[in-house]
């Protein structure tokens, strides 16, 4: 069965910056639709959910990079140690 296709009747007017109504235009024209189309499949592909799931990515990637550079950092000394240690036992301080 094919689905009826609704009409476009209802006007939404917002209002926006010059920079931010190029940047919309230049997308629409990028894709090769009208404002308004670009703008209607851009609310149909917007997904509140999926936003704070993308919110909450980007955190767990933050906490990720900070806890690869601690880790980084915890090795660096570890290896610090370690050759200060074999510098120590070949010269035979042992301290």
């Amino acid at each position: 069965m094919l689905a009826v296709q609704e009409l476009a009747t209802e006007r939404v007017t917002t209002l926006m910056t010059p920079s931010e109504k190029a940047n919309l235009e230049a997308k629409a024209r990028k894709v090769g639709v009208s404002v308004g189309e670009f703008v209607r499949r851009s609310v149909d592909a917007f997904d509140p959910e999926e936003a704070t799931l993308l919110n909450q990515l980007a955190a767990l990637v933050a906490e990720l990079d900070r806890s690869n550079l601690d880790a980084a950092a915890a090795l660096d000394k570890a290896l610090a140690d370690i050759e200060l240690t074999r510098q120590q036992l070949r010269a035979g301080t042992g301290a």
